[in-house]
């Protein structure tokens, strides 16, 4: 593997944890605590 693909994956990898677990995990808070109510 030469370095500059190690570091892409490198950098692919710190971006899913740094940016969408996070993102993720509020999104689910936020839709769990702030239900909408739907009147037909």
């Amino acid at each position: 593997m030469t370095p500059s693909l190690s570091n892409f994956l490198t950098s692919l990898v710190a971006g899913v944890a740094i940016v969408v677990i996070p993102a993720s995990i509020g999104l689910f808070f936020l839709s769990q605590t702030d239900q909408v109510d739907r009147k037909l």
